[in-house]
């Protein structure tokens, strides 16, 4: 039993009184009674009253602790892909800067070697560390890389023209190892048979689609044809890792400009006159572009174009390819320069076959879906002959016909 006890003014005499209550704790009950001049009386029983058990707490925790483990490697892998993709564009964006300052102060001209070149590129380009060939791997992170077939490749061989994919180009060049100021790694090389390019000369740009995470991708501008003469690998971060080339079509953090990569990964690519190409031949997988049956991942949606409800596209599986060396399928104008110059790409140089051309037409009218009772376009691409210089169209909705594929400079 508890005594309290309290003053009370009185509203008539205006005198303080003291009166004294009762509170009363009665097993888990709590009673207050006669206050003042009431009678009241609450009761409370706190045996009701009750939290989360440990087993509780502790089933809650291990459901969010499997949420996590789900979601969070797929977070960081989309957070992962996006950074690497804006770095990789970032670096191809300021390589193509530094160029187009050269062409504008009459510099983009012939050099007889990628030394040569780079003493002229770093007055446009901050360059805080600079590697001959024989001292390649003390501008890369790492000692070794993984190549596009898995491969495990020691990077202080990347020494040359040879080792950067580039063995059937008739004049061999040195690699330079660059570090920029922003801590991105090079291995670039130059192509010394380029002729150059004048103040007034037409320049032309290109777009890359990059993975951004979430199986979507993303248009960046990427490039002009000032940067024609040169190849390049880049790791876009650091030791961080995988330190892996793009394999299995899934591009990982070291990237590909103009058909760059490590020798053991790649068949060469051929260059004449600072205008580089990529013989894919039929050496790449149809792409599933079935919009009714199947689902497309948002990210080869740029790929599939209007190909309408053809499951197996090799146009769109070449275009895909060439897009994952940091080159683009071949236009038809780009087809018939090879053909007038085959005896410099021993790749094509006997070659009778059928190429895909990235040039779609205006189309063959329409057609019915059955599966949907709709119409629509019978879109359709050009065709090259490399052996008699003739065309053709192949609508794309039947575009599993796998043509050969040549990979040009974007």
């Amino acid at each position: 039993m508890l005594e309290f006890k309290a003053s009370i003014l009185d509203s008539k005499s205006g005198e303080l009184r003291v009166e004294s209550e009762e509170l009363s704790l009665s097993g888990s009950s709590v009673n207050v009674t006669n206050v003042g001049n009431m009678n009241v009386t609450h009761s409370r029983n706190f045996s009701t009253l009750r939290g989360f058990t440990l087993a509780e707490v502790l089933i809650t925790l291990g459901v969010i602790g499997v949420v996590a483990a789900i979601t969070m490697p797929m977070l960081i892998t989309n957070i992962n892909d996006r950074a690497n993709s804006e770095r990789h564009a970032n670096i191809a964006y300021k390589m193509t800067q530094a160029m187009e300052q050269m062409r504008a102060h009459g510099e983009l001209v012939r050099y007889d070697s990628t030394e040569a070149f780079v003493d002229k590129l770093q007055k446009y380009l901050k360059i805080t560390k600079r590697c001959d060939n024989e001292h390649i791997a003390e501008c890369w992170p790492t000692e070794k890389v993984t190549t596009a077939n898995g491969d495990e490749y020691e990077v202080a061989n990347c020494k040359t023209s040879d080792d950067i994919g580039l063995s059937a180009r008739e004049n061999k060049t040195n690699n330079v190892g660059l570090i920029l100021a922003d801590g991105a790694s090079l291995i670039l090389n130059y192509d010394n048979n380029y002729s150059g390019l004048d103040v007034g000369d037409k320049v032309t740009a290109s777009n890359i689609s990059l993975p951004i995470g979430k199986n979507k991708t993303k248009s960046f501008a990427y490039t002009t044809n000032v940067t024609a003469p040169i190849t390049f690998i880049t790791d876009v971060n650091g030791k961080k890792g995988p330190n892996s080339e793009t394999k299995d079509n899934k591009y990982y953090d070291i990237r590909s400009f103009n058909g760059g990569a490590f020798a053991a990964s790649t068949a060469p690519t051929e260059c004449y006159n600072g205008n580089c190409i990529y013989y894919l031949g039929t050496s790449y997988e149809s792409m599933d572009c079935n919009y009714y049956y199947n689902s497309i991942p948002e990210n080869m949606m740029d790929y599939c174009g209007r190909t309408g409800w053809n499951s197996d596209s090799s146009w769109a599986g070449a275009i895909y390819k060439c897009d994952t060396l940091g080159m683009k399928l071949a236009t038809w104008n780009e087809l018939i320069s090879v053909y007038e110059n085959k005896s410099h790409y021993p790749s094509v140089n006997s070659s009778q076959d059928w190429y895909w051309t990235s040039d779609e037409t205006a189309g063959m009218g329409g057609m019915m879906d059955p599966s949907m009772g709709m119409g629509m376009d019978m879109v359709s691409v050009y065709i090259f002959n490399m052996g008699d210089k003739s065309y053709s169209e192949a609508p794309i909705y039947m575009s599993g016909t796998q043509y050969s594929a040549i990979c040009t400079n974007k």
